[in-house]
């Protein structure tokens, strides 16, 4: 009579080498609204948010017809970002730990982007100008993400940061001299492309499993 070892030895022999499950869970693709505290999506979901704060803030600044039409630019962007990160199937990165300084380079970007909100507002008031805030706000927010790409090896942050600074002087720039139409447009146009490159960001292709 065969034993239960001797039965399963011949069954390993017949059937071929044991096939190991892969050593990360995330190594398969799954959709984001199972994983909502993984970083590349609780990240996404925290930037949709001050997204639709710069659409939904600012539009109202803005003459008609060009509030509605940020809505349905807005409403647009956002399905996009919600269908790529949360509904899509793709492969989350198995993120290592942040270096030793990440959390130091966090803090002091944070705390500059608050000092640049004081800074800007005192100047704008000096100037006259304190309709403009919209745009420096624009500034801040993107700079504070620059140092994050490196920080947390994540390239988005520098892409979305360098955009975001851009898009900031850009209505800072129209807002001095055309008005405060321009600075809340510049906020309503940060805010969709800041769920656009997001969506982007999460439709390209994970790097293999290491």
């Amino acid at each position: 009579m065969s034993t239960p070892a001797g039965r399963t030895t011949a069954m390993a022999a017949t059937t071929g080498p044991t096939v190991h499950a892969p050593a990360s869970d995330l190594d398969r693709p799954h959709r984001g609204i199972h994983h909502l505290l993984h970083p590349q999506v609780l990240g996404v979901i925290i930037g949709a948010s001050g997204a639709s704060a710069f659409v939904h803030v600012n539009r109202v600044l803005l003459p008609d017809p060009w509030p509605a039409l940020a809505v349905a630019a807005w409403a647009l962007a956002l399905a996009l970002c919600a269908w790529a990160v949360l509904l899509r199937r793709r492969r989350l990165r198995d993120l290592e730990p942040p270096g030793r300084f990440a959390g130091l380079v966090y803090t002091g970007s944070v705390l500059g982007m608050l000092a640049a909100f004081a800074v800007g507002r005192v100047a704008l008031d000096a100037a006259g100008r304190p309709e403009l805030m919209p745009g420096v706000v624009v500034l801040a927010v993107g700079l504070h993400f620059v140092p994050f790409a490196s920080a947390f090896d994540a390239p988005v942050f520098g892409v979305l940061g360098w955009t975001l600074a851009g898009l900031g002087v850009l209505g800072l720039a129209l807002g001095w001299v055309v008005g405060a139409e321009a600075v809340a447009a510049a906020a309503v146009l940060t805010g969709v492309a800041m769920l656009a490159l997001m969506a982007v960001d999460a439709l390209r292709p994970a790097p293999a499993p290491r």
